[in-house]
């Protein structure tokens, strides 16, 4: 069992040990012991409690002090989730994958990654690094994610799609297939990308 302590006493923080639990509870052999959260909000001070689980301090502190745990960085600010990852190198980033989602076994995804519950990710599909795939998402057949992107609640990317580095969707967004979108974009909740989109542009 692997010690793991969880960046972020918030809400995705929440989502993520409530996954890990149930991701614990169907082993006979559970994975990880959850030690607790690291958080550098000063609302926050080590040794308070958040919903049964230490705050173990700054994320400077939790890193000096476990410096052999894993690390899942809950922050859904793509940006920030980018500068922690740079911070906490030397720890290793395990993905985070619901039981309920559905993931093909050539599905290719990388260090950090979260898959909500229902999710699907299908065939021939990529997930770069530290990827946020809400509840109920897809990812259709052979979509390239690239790195650091957020996938809220809802999202569909299609077939053939491919998403740059950064990019940010908000709930029940989606593609159409094959469009390519630029690094930094924003999808609005609700908006469909019908043609390509350019880096840091908006929808």
């Amino acid at each position: 069992m692997r010690d793991l302590f969880i960046v972020g006493a918030g809400g995705f923080g929440r989502e993520a040990i409530w996954t890990v639990e149930r991701i614990n509870s169907l082993s006979q052999q559970p994975a990880w012991r959850i030690i607790g959260y690291a958080d550098d909000n000063p609302k926050w001070k080590k040794g308070d409690n958040f919903e049964g689980y230490p705050i173990l301090g700054t994320v400077a502190e939790a890193s000096r002090d476990y410096p052999g745990a894993s690390v899942f960085i809950a922050l859904g600010n793509n940006a920030k989730r980018a500068d922690m990852y740079a911070k906490l190198r030397g720890h290793d980033f395990p993905a985070i994958i619901d039981p309920k989602a559905q993931i093909s076994p050539t599905t290719e995804f990388q260090d950090g990654a979260f898959i909500g519950a229902g999710a699907v990710i299908q065939v021939g599909s990529e997930l770069g690094r530290f990827v946020v795939v809400g509840s109920n998402s897809v990812v259709g057949h052979d979509a390239v994610v690239g790195d650091f992107v957020n996938m809220g609640p809802g999202t569909v990317v299609a077939g053939g799609a491919k998403v740059g580095n950064g990019v940010s969707f908000f709930a029940n967004s989606s593609t159409m297939p094959r469009v390519t979108i630029g690094d930094n974009a924003v999808v609005s909740a609700g908006a469909s990308v019908r043609e390509d989109l350019a880096a840091g542009a908006s929808v």
